[in-house]
């Protein structure tokens, strides 16, 4: 159950990075775009 728990979260969690990724290409501003990354980097 533990697993399963975790895979779920992993999932989430890969999901809401995809969407930093997209919202980080969106933006125009490279510096943006790097710390974006740079968050994403962390969380991860």
């Amino acid at each position: 159950m533990k697993y399963v728990e975790s895979f779920l979260n992993r999932r989430r969690h890969v999901r809401a990075l995809r969407d930093l990724y997209a919202r980080a290409n969106n933006v125009g501003s490279p510096a943006m775009r790097d710390e974006l990354l740079v968050i994403a980097q962390r969380d991860r």
